[in-house]
């Protein structure tokens, strides 16, 4: 993945995989183009989008716009194709329905030149919910600093590290191995893991920069009926084993892990796959606590409800969170 001699460099990649997002590439492509800061190129690459994603994203007019086409491989791939075709030191990742506000690279950019020794940098973002609803991400004091472990990050209600509004030196996803392919969901969360697993620290900025367009078609909440994020699960369990943790780390991860266990454990049995939640419910790993011990009893509740009332809870908690 070397780049060749004489090649024109930029500081900033913007990697967009596109898959069936017609309805909101090209809004995301214009807020790339609207940067207050303009050292960057726009790497496109669509995932074998079966709607007018493509020709929308081709109706955008820009030299700083690569586009790449391939057939459908997944979202992992998709990135992975991004990444390696980059010119930039850092990669700017940004999902096709998504929009950042002008000032977002400039942002992160200052974020770049003031904590030289993170490898990740993050802004606040906003969450769209749908019927004019909105929630914001986690937003520090003081407004902008350096955090020494992106695993005490893991208890805030929205990702403190989420894909749209995170950047990250190209050299670091490299080393940490890249996206692994296959992923359904949190590709992007055991991407992250990896990368902090060489070098914990998140620069971030509390500055909302960017606007997550939850409620969007073609999602993975929409594609996927069981949320299994295997790779993740299996990086908290195996962080979960080592001593060098903090107990504050330890304890956020146990959170995250529970949290995804139970989202994973109740989707199965919403999709009718008992066998497969109760499997899960027997193999939960990590200390026991009174809050998963609550979680796990509510799922063993949920186990014996019927389907549709499982389903009317899941879809009353999506319009809250």
């Amino acid at each position: 993945m070397e780049k060749e001699k004489g090649e024109k460099k930029v500081k900033y990649s913007v990697v967009i995989p596109l898959y069936n997002k017609g309805i909101h590439i090209a809004d995301t492509l214009e807020s790339v183009l609207a940067q207050t800061f303009q050292d960057f190129e726009v790497l496109v690459v669509d995932d074998g989008s079966t709607d007018d994603s493509l020709s929308r994203a081709e109706s955008i007019s820009s030299p700083k716009i690569q586009i790449f086409r391939q057939k459908n491989q997944g979202v992992s791939v998709a990135r992975n194709v991004g990444i390696e075709n980059a010119k930039g030191e850092y990669i700017a990742f940004l999902d096709a329905d998504d929009m950042w506000h002008p000032e977002y690279l400039e942002t992160i950019d200052r974020l770049v030149q003031k904590y030289p020794q993170s490898d990740i940098f993050v802004t606040a973002y906003e969450v769209l919910m749908g019927n004019g609803k909105k929630n914001i991400s986690a937003q520090l004091t003081p407004e902008d600093g350096c955090l020494d472990s992106y695993w005490a990050t893991l208890n805030h209600k929205y990702d403190f590290v989420w894909t749209s509004a995170t950047t990250i030196r190209r050299e670091a996803l490299i080393n940490a191995g890249m996206f692994k392919p296959g992923e359904m969901i949190g590709q992007d969360l055991d991407m992250w893991a990896r990368v902090a697993r060489k070098n914990p620290k998140v620069a971030y900025s509390s500055r909302l920069c960017v606007t997550y367009n939850r409620n969007a078609k073609e999602n993975a909440r929409s594609r996927v009926r069981i949320a299994w994020a295997g790779a993740f699960i299996q990086d908290l369990e195996e962080e979960m084993k080592k001593k060098t943790h903090t107990n504050e780390e330890l304890s956020t991860i146990q959170q995250k892990y529970d949290l995804k266990m139970t989202v994973y454990i109740f989707t199965s049995i919403m999709a009718g796959e008992k066998k497969r939640a109760g499997q899960a419910l027997k193999s939960w790993k990590g200390m026991k606590c009174r809050r998963n011990r609550i979680l796990r009893t509510g799922l063993r509740v949920a186990y014996c409800m019927p389907t549709r009332l499982n389903q009317a809870l899941y879809k009353a908690r999506l319009k809250l969170f």
